[in-house]
C-alpha cells in the first residue's frame, strides 16, 4: 500500500475535480435509491388510496414531480460525474507522466541503459494507465459505498431499528468481506496480469525489430511460438480474473437477495404489529432493494486492487532508482578555454564488476586531436561516457579548464560537446526536424550549410519533399550511409568546441567513409577532437594515439598516418 499512498500525493494539483467526482458520484447514488424508493411508495399509496376511497384527497401532483426532478438529477448526475472523474483521472496520469519523464531524466545518461527498451515502454504505458483504477475504480466508489451505506443505515432506522441492523450489516458483509475475500483469490491472477503483459509488449517489440534477422536465421517460428504461449498464458489468466469477478458479482447480488428476504419478513412482522404502514413497507423494501447498488462495484475493484499495486511498484522502482551521477545544488559558469584533463581517473560499473579504466591521468589542451585504439570491451566508450558525465569516475576527477566537471550545470556541460558514433540516433520525423534537434532555431542558410557540409544535398534534392521527407522509425528509410551523414550534419548544427567520434565510420562504404572523414578533417580544424576505433581507418585526423589496454593508456606516434 505505500506505493499506492506515494503516487496519492500527485493526486493534490488536481482535488478539486477528484472531490467534485466524488460529489457527483454521491449525488447520482442518493438519486438513484431515492427515485427507486419514492417511485415504489408513489406506487404503493396511490393503491391504497384508491382502494380505500380517498383517491380525492391523495397528493398526485408532489411526488410525480419529486420522481421526474430525481430522473433528471440521476441523468444530469451521471452525466457529470463520468465527466468530472474521467477528466480528474486523466489529469491525474497526465501528472504521473510528466512527473515520471521528470524522474527519468537524470536516469537517462547512465542507468536507463541497463534497462530493455521494451520494459520502459511497457512502464511508461501500461503501468501508468493501469493506476487509473487508483481513483477510478477504489477511491470514489469507496468513499461512495462509505456514505451511502452510512445513510441508508439511519434512514432504515428511523422505520425499523432491527431491519437498519440486518441490512446494515449485510450491506458491511457486500462492502468489505467479500471485497476482500476476492482480493485475496484474485491477488496473484491480478498481479500475473501486469507481469504477463509487459513480457507479451517486450516479446512483441523484439520480433518486430528483429524479424529480419529471425528469418535469415529461420528462428521465427520459434519465437513466435514463445510469443503465442505468452498471449495463451495472459488469456487464461484474465479469463480467470472474469470468473472470479462474475463470481463476486453474483454473491453481492446473493446478498441483495438475502438482505431483500429480511426486509420482506421484518416489515411484514412490522404491519402485523401496526408498526408500519403499508406505504411505508413499500419505502423500506426499495430502499434495502436499491441500497446494494453502493457496494456492486467494490468487489472487482478489490480483486484489481494487486493490479494496481504491482504496476505502481514498478513504475516507483524506476523511477526512485539512484542516478549514476548527483547534479551539483550550485554550479559553475563554463571556462573561457575548453581544456580537457582526467587527473587519475578509476572507473567500473558497480562493486562487483572489474575495473574498466584504471588511474588514468591525460591532458589534452583546447584544439588537441586525440585517437584512442583498443579492442572492443576495452573501455574507450566508457572513456567518453566520463567526459560527457554519463557516469561520475569512482576515483579521479575530471576537469574543462580547471574546474571539475561535476560542478559545472549538466546541460551547459553537454553543450561543449559533439558527439558522433556509429549509433546516432535518427526518430521518427522528418529529415529536417531532425536536424533541428541539434539547434531548435537554426536559418534555412544554416540548414543549407550543414547539409553541403555532410555531402546531403544531392541525396535530398532528389526527394519528392526534400527535406521534409519522413525518415521511419530509427531512420528505417534511409540508408547507413544517409543517417550517418543526417548525424554529421547535426554535428555541424551544433558546432560544438570539443567532438567525440566513437568509430564514426564504422559500417559505411569506403566511398561514404573517406568522404565523412574528409568533411571531418576540415570540421575539426580548430577543434579539439577525441577518436575512439578498434581500426585504423580515420586516424589521419589526430596527431597522437593512444591504445587502450586492460584499463590503461598507452602513449604512441604514428608519424605515417599524419
Amino acid at each position: 500500500m505505500n506505493d499506492l499512498a506515494f503516487f496519492l500525493r500527485l493526486f493534490k494539483p488536481h482535488s478539486l475535480w477528484l472531490v467534485g467526482g466524488v460529489m457527483l458520484a454521491l449525488i447520482t447514488a442518493f438519486a438513484t435509491i431515492t427515485l427507486l424508493t419514492l417511485s415504489g411508495w408513489f406506487i404503493s399509496a396511490s393503491a391504497i388510496a384508491g382502494l380505500g376511497g380517498d383517491v380525492l384527497l391523495f397528493n398526485f401532483m408532489l411526488p410525480a414531480a419529486q420522481i421526474r426532478a430525481l430522473a433528471i438529477t440521476r441523468t444530469l448526475g451521471r452525466y457529470g460525474e463520468r465527466l468530472a472523474t474521467h477528466e480528474a483521472t486523466f489529469r491525474v496520469l497526465t501528472e504521473i507522466r510528466v512527473w515520471f519523464f521528470a524522474q527519468l531524466i537524470p536516469l537517462a545518461l547512465g542507468r536507463l541503459s541497463e534497462a530493455r527498451s521494451g520494459d520502459l515502454l511497457s512502464h511508461m504505458t501500461a503501468d501508468i494507465d493501469a493506476l487509473d483504477a487508483l481513483y477510478l475504480r477504489l477511491l470514489a466508489p469507496a468513499i461512495v459505498a462509505a456514505l451511502g451505506v452510512t445513510a441508508v443505515t439511519v434512514f432504515l432506522y428511523a422505520y425499523d431499528p432491527f431491519i437498519s441492523f440486518t441490512t446494515g450489516c449485510l450491506l458491511l458483509i457486500a462492502s468489505v468481506a467479500v471485497p476482500w475475500l476476492f482480493n485475496q483469490l484474485g491477488r496473484d491472477g491480478a498481479e500475473n496480469v501486469v507481469t504477463l503483459a509487459a513480457s507479451l509488449r517486450l516479446r512483441q517489440l523484439e520480433l518486430l525489430q528483429g524479424m529480419t534477422d529471425l528469418l535469415a536465421n529461420q528462428a521465427y517460428a520459434r519465437f513466435a511460438q514463445r510469443f503465442i504461449k505468452n498471449s495463451e498464458r495472459l488469456i487464461e489468466t484474465e479469463a480467470d480474473n472474469n470468473r472470479l469477478t462474475a463470481l463476486s458479482s453474483a454473491l453481492t447480488l446473493l446478498l441483495s437477495q438475502l438482505a431483500l428476504l429480511v426486509a420482506v419478513i421484518l416489515v411484514g412482522l412490522a404491519y402485523q404489529h401496526d408498526e408500519l404502514s403499508g406505504a411505508n413497507i413499500a419505502i423500506v423494501i426499495f430502499c434495502v432493494l436499491a441500497a446494494f447498488e453502493l457496494v456492486q462495484p467494490l468487489p472487482q475493484a478489490m480483486q484489481m486492487l494487486a493490479k494496481t499495486q504491482t504496476a505502481a511498484q514498478r513504475v516507483r522502482h524506476l523511477a526512485t532508482l539512484t542516478p549514476t551521477i548527483q547534479m551539483a545544488s550550485q554550479t559553475s559558469a563554463l571556462p573561457n578555454r575548453y581544456d580537457l584533463r582526467l587527473d587519475g581517473v578509476s572507473f567500473r560499473y558497480s562493486e562487483q564488476s572489474n575495473w574498466v579504466l584504471k588511474n588514468l591521468s591525460l591532458t589534452m589542451p583546447q584544439g588537441t586531436k586525440i585517437g584512442i585504439i583498443g579492442a572492443s570491451g576495452s573501455g574507450k566508450t566508457t572513456l567518453l561516457q566520463l567526459l560527457t558525465r554519463h557516469y561520475d569516475p569512482e576515483h579521479g576527477v575530471v576537469l574543462l579548464g580547471n574546474t571539475p566537471i561535476n560542478q559545472l550545470n549538466h546541460d551547459k556541460l553537454l553543450s561543449c560537446f559533439g558527439v558522433l558514433s556509429q549509433r546516432s540516433q535518427l526518430f521518427a520525423a522528418s529529415i529536417k526536424e531532425n536536424l533541428l534537434i541539434a539547434k531548435p532555431h537554426a536559418t534555412v542558410n544554416e540548414l543549407k550549410l550543414a547539409i553541403n557540409f555532410a555531402g546531403l544535398t544531392e541525396f535530398i534534392a532528389r526527394l519528392p519533399e526534400g527535406m521534409n521527407t519522413w525518415v521511419g522509425e530509427s531512420g528505417v528509410k534511409v540508408s547507413g550511409g544517409e543517417a550517418r551523414r543526417i548525424a554529421l550534419a547535426r554535428l555541424h548544427l551544433k558546432n560544438a568546441p570539443i567532438l567525440l567520434l566513437d568509430e564514426p565510420t564504422e559500417g559505411l562504404d569506403e566511398q561514404t567513409e573517406r568522404e565523412v572523414l574528409g568533411a571531418l578533417a576540415g570540421f575539426a580544424k580548430n577543434k579539439t577532437l577525441i577518436m575512439v576505433t578498434h581500426r585504423t581507418v580515420g586516424l589521419e585526423l589526430v596527431d597522437v594515439v593512444y591504445g587502450m589496454e586492460q584499463g590503461f593508456l598507452v602513449k604512441t606516434f604514428i608519424n605515417s598516418l599524419n
